[in-house]
């Protein structure tokens, strides 16, 4: 059976800078690698290295604003000249610690990755005080049952960005 080694790299963040002078807008994320390690052509694999979750991310603001969180797939997995569609990956939220806002499709629901950026989270008024909201992800793949071996690496980008 052919293997392929699908790796994503380098979850990227952007951060909206805010406009109300002394507040504050933050976004970090704890782990930036996924690593599916070997995989077979027309396997499914989750994953979950912290327990329950893969990476968390820890966003704040205190700009009174909602603000929200998107991903995207930037580029697709990709090895040589073969790639993956986008939508062969996608994410989860397991939990969301001290958030009072709306997760996109529920917990536990699995999102598809896209080309064009999808909400995962929409803040409250709640958490626009400086409340640090921690949301907790979990990522599947499942590799086409056609799909070429070889090393696949693709990059996903996370977007906090605050309403005007």
């Amino acid at each position: 059976m052919r293997k392929s080694k699908i790796i994503m790299t380098a979850a990227l963040f952007l951060l909206v800078a805010p406009t109300i002078a002394y507040a504050a807008i933050s976004m970090s994320l704890d782990k930036n690698m996924l690593d599916f390690r070997t995989m077979n052509p027309g396997e499914t694999r989750e994953v979950a290295d912290q327990g329950d979750y893969h990476n968390q991310i820890t966003c704040s603001s205190t700009n009174s604003r909602t603000w929200y969180v998107k991903a995207h797939m930037i580029r697709p997995f990709t090895s040589r000249q073969f790639t993956m569609p986008s939508e062969a990956l996608k994410w989860m939220v397991v939990s969301v610690g001290d958030g009072k806002g709306t997760i996109y499709n529920n917990l536990h629901t699995q999102n598809p990755f896209s080309t064009m950026p999808s909400t995962i989270y929409t803040s409250s008024d709640l958490d626009n005080t400086g409340t640090e909201v921690k949301i907790q992800l979990r990522y599947v793949l499942a590799v086409p049952k056609n799909q070429v071996a070889g090393n696949y690496d693709a990059i996903i980008r996370l977007t906090m960005a605050e309403t005007f």
